[in-house]
């Protein structure tokens, strides 16, 4: 394919595909064509591979990178061609692009015009040099197709933490199984990167290193206050920096093979920006700082190295199209002073976060529809500020009484906030006494989360939602005489924006909309239940479902909570305890059936004690939890049925070599469709491979 006439090129060149940032029309050149009859020269290589992105039925976003060998800078022209056959026998796109220092020669194709639910391949040429891999995607099916969908799930990839076993498992498997049996794209939950190297607890050795940014800030000095990082540890602070990263992440050829193999559908969490984000301000050292620049070079970095379609995205149901492409903006570091009324801070915040807008919707046929939302840019600060993280210094998790308050702002209590906030024998005034309650989506969102939600006609409404909405909190107030309060498993999920998470729920219950499936990643662990409008109400509703999928590599939940419960004898005994037989991981078990059943199995010694005292309102919806985890998801989706499961590959502290690790266990768990005004149904898992206590 690489002697093209004169003629071939004017056809396709003159077809004016969709040229996106990074790219630049050519002008036509004789010389171009004699180049492409030439062998390989080795002039160009593509380093990051290739990718496609956003699947419709009739258009997919191509990515690929292309370096010069020699070194230069210079604008490098190259073209894509696009074939429903492997070998490129009927190519029917070919188109020239340009490809620009500006973006980091980075290549963004809008391919047109394509035929619904058909698989094809693309590859893209600078000069003589091919991309080392052939692309294989695929198309949406046509409105109204009920043909069933197959979709990875997929969280959570740091570099440094360990390999990507799971990438290399997932695409190992799906080349083995028919072609009707393979799944049609993977959606990618965010914390595609992570923006501070060293980013790896001090008493573990990184599994692999990200070379020196280019700029960083100043290199982390341990000073005993936090563990979490290596010393010399450094977050990316520039747009070289963001990218420098990217492109370490996808020199990885297990991450490689699946972004060549599978359209991803992208949402981004908090690491593609800052630990812990919210709107453009960093969370670092005590309450942190503002970081604007650091947002816009943040967001440009994804814009460029993910494919996604955002500005040209279609909507669905009749809602207009929200995502729009990255536009630059000069900001600065102010100080975040003045708020709206849904707590959105304006000035060089809000122009930092309108360069880029990601949450969008749109069809896979009538069978469903996926609302990948945004939920870091337009937060509301975390309620656990400096002042009420040093009144709850002896509090063992942030009580859930407290955290609900301090949400609530000034319509806590009927709109009577208290003045003060106490924990034991210590007050504070009310930081959030004349604030707006808090949001985690942000007014615009939210509006536009609803009514998609609503307009929405397909059997299943996939909510591509970065962070877990399932209840996850120790029920320590059950513990008669010890004075402890029920606490929230960290803030930064749901769990720290409970009004506002209880207004969705109950605005799918109110609304009578069914069928409704929230994909959540973040919390490094496998887990899945029903989601709850109230998990404190007396009589709990339930709205939607929720599979929330672990870690490709970052450090799991069991692995964090094991570290830190080495100190604490009683926390310990809710996370791990000694049989003759070796140790039993408890913290599943604390967690789905509560702090007395923990207590139970770990001092008697067994596990069948436990079921007698477990509860359903430890966490009123939470049915499985696999903590100790890293893998990804597999879901089926039909008319009857939404079928999961939640794949453990075990161990990605080491590169197993070409097969990757062996599997350590799957969990299957099946949820029959249910109508309006009805409640999704309680389901349990099915376990393969290693047994997972409290489960059979």
């Amino acid at each position: 394919m690489r002697d093209i006439s004169r003629r071939r090129f004017l056809k396709w060149f003159l077809a004016g595909a969709g040229a996106y940032a990074g790219m630049a029309a050519l002008p036509f050149t004789p010389r171009f064509s004699a180049a492409l009859a030439e062998p390989g020269l080795g002039l160009y290589h593509f380093p990051q591979g290739l990718a496609s992105g956003d699947p419709q039925p009739d258009a997919l976003m191509l990515w690929t990178r292309v370096e010069a060998l020699s070194g230069a800078d210079d604008p490098i022209d190259l073209y894509v061609q696009v074939s429903e056959q492997e070998d490129f026998s009927n190519v029917v796109i070919e188109q020239a692009l340009r490809a620009l220092s500006e973006a980091d020669h980075t290549v963004r194709f809008f391919a047109q015009g394509l035929k619904p639910d058909t698989r094809y391949f693309y590859r893209f040429f600078a000069g003589p040099d091919v991309t080392p891999f052939i692309g294989r995607s695929r198309t949406a099916p046509e409105p109204g197709s009920k043909r069933p969908v197959r979709f990875a799930i997929a969280s959570c990839q740091n570099y440094e933490q360990g390999y990507f076993s799971a990438w290399r498992h997932l695409v190992r498997e799906d080349r083995r199984v028919p072609e009707e049996a393979q799944i049609d794209f993977v959606l990618h939950l965010g914390d595609f990167i992570y923006e501070v190297t060293g980013d790896v607890p001090m008493d573990r050795t990184p599994a692999r290193l990200v070379p020196k940014l280019p700029d960083g800030s100043p290199p982390w000095v341990p000073d005993g206050t936090r563990t979490w990082w290596q010393p010399g540890a450094q977050a990316a602070v520039t747009l070289a920096d963001y990218r420098h990263l990217y492109k370490v992440y996808l020199s990885d050829p297990d991450l490689q093979a699946a972004r060549a193999r599978f359209p991803f559908i992208c949402t981004w969490d908090d690491h593609e920006f800052t630990n812990d984000a919210w709107q453009a301000h960093d969370t670092y050292f005590g309450e942190g700082e503002p970081a604007q620049r650091r947002k816009v070079a943040a967001n440009r970095a994804w814009f460029e190295f993910i494919p996604a379609i955002l500005s040209d995205g279609p909507g669905i149901g009749g809602v207009e199209n929200a995502a729009t492409d990255f536009v630059d903006a000069a900001v600065e570091d102010a100080p975040f002073e003045t708020y709206d009324d849904a707590y959105l801070f304006d000035g060089d915040n809000k122009t930092a976060l309108e360069t880029l807008t990601i949450y969008r919707a749109f069809s896979w046929g009538s069978l469903a529809d996926l609302i990948v939302t945004d939920t870091r840019s337009y937060r509301s600060p975390p309620v656990v500020s400096g002042a009420v993280e040093a009144l709850l210094a002896e509090a063992p998790l942030p009580p859930v009484d407290i955290v609900k308050t301090l949400d609530a702002g000034r319509t806590a209590n009927n709109g009577a906030p208290p003045e003060t906030i106490t924990y034991k024998e210590t007050s504070i005034p009310n930081p959030r006494r004349a604030a707006p309650p808090g949001t985690c989506l942000g007014a615009q969102q939210k509006a536009w989360f609803k009514e998609v939600m609503k307009q929405s006609g397909a059997r299943w409404k996939i909510w591509a939602n970065s962070i877990p909405a399932l209840p996850l909190r120790l029920n320590l107030g059950s513990i008669p005489f010890a004075g402890l309060d029920t606490g929230y498993l960290g803030t930064d999920a749901w769990q720290g924006y409970p009004g506002e998470l209880t207004e969705l729920m109950g605005y799918l219950r109110e609304e009578k909309i069914a069928n409704v499936v929230s994909c959540a990643g973040d919390y490094h662990t496998h887990a899945a239940g029903r989601l709850p409008v109230d998990p404190d109400a007396e009589k709990t509703e339930f709205a939607a479902v929720e599979f929330a999928v672990t870690s490709i590599s970052s450090g799991n939940l069991y692995e964090g909570v094991e570290a830190r419960s080495r100190g604490s004898e009683s926390l310990r005994r809710l996370v791990v305890y000694e049989t003759p037989e070796g140790p039993v991981e408890n913290w599943n078990n604390s967690l789905v059936n509560g702090v007395l059943a923990g207590l139970a199995a770990s001092v008697t010694g067994s596990p069948n004690v436990s079921g007698v005292f477990a509860s359903k309102s430890a966490n009123p919806g939470l049915n499985f939890l696999d903590s100790n985890s890293h893998g990804y998801g597999l879901v089926d989706l039909t008319e009857e049925e939404i079928s999961v499961r939640l794949i453990n590959v075990g161990d990605v502290s080491r590169d197993e070599g070409p097969e990757g690790t062996e599997l350590l266990r799957t969990a299957l768990l099946r949820v029959p469709a249910w109508k309006e005004g009805e409640e999704p149904a309680e389901f349990s898992p099915a376990i393969q491979g290693a047994p997972l206590f409290p489960f059979a």
